[in-house]
């Protein structure tokens, strides 16, 4: 059996890309509803908020690290598993329909390489190179192949829509539009400040 797992420069790349996310929550919480509170007179009740905040910023920090180091793939007899912070996935090769490796591909605010395994009805597992290396994605693709699942190599770059346009399987709705998946992410976000505002701001006013 072959076992891929993080390098130390990708673990700690990946740890940095996840964790301002992550903690946003915790952030919002304690320093947001919290800070309202404190200001407010309520000083219990925006300590217990801070702490909640704290607790969630910490939690999240900390889930960051375990997933990167639990992160591998194993595979060598027909049977795959990968762990990555998307979950965890098994599967066999009679479950991969297609892969796609491609040397050069934006998605999100990364440029790089990836391996994209198709199912028999959309993405099965998609990895990228923040993540595993070229040599690692290519081991892995090359076992793919030697059990009669077909590999389609991407030399040149090409965009997560241009991916889907050659199967729909290899790229979902939503990653194709990195755009748009962009602007709802953005805007889910000042959602969430404007109901903490909403919450917050009749506690600063004197009854």
């Amino acid at each position: 059996m072959v076992e891929l797992t993080l390098t130390p420069e990708a673990r700690r790349r990946v740890i940095r890309t996840n964790v301002p996310p992550a903690v946003v929550p915790g952030l919002l919480l304690g320093l947001g509803l919290g800070g309202f509170l404190l200001l407010a007179g309520r000083t219990a009740q925006g300590l217990v908020h801070v702490l909640l905040g704290v607790v969630l910023t910490v939690l999240a920090v900390v889930l960051s690290i375990v997933r990167a180091r639990r992160s591998r793939i194993v595979f060598g007899d027909g049977t795959y598993t990968v762990w990555s912070f998307r979950g965890d996935r098994r599967f066999t090769a009679s479950d991969v329909a297609a892969v796609a490796m491609v040397t050069d591909m934006p998605m999100g605010a990364v440029t790089g390489h990836h391996l994209v395994l198709a199912g028999r009805s959309g993405p099965l597992v998609h990895l990228v190179g923040a993540m595993w290396d070229q040599a690692q994605l290519t081991s892995l693709a090359h076992d793919l192949a030697s059990r009669g699942v077909p590999v389609t190599p991407f030399p040149h770059r090409i965009t997560p829509a241009q991916l889907r346009a050659v199967d729909p399987r290899f790229v979902a709705a939503w990653r194709a539009r990195p755009g748009v998946t962009a602007l709802v992410a953005v805007l889910a976000l000042l959602l969430l400040v404007a109901l903490v505002v909403v919450v917050a701001v009749p506690l600063l006013v004197p009854a």
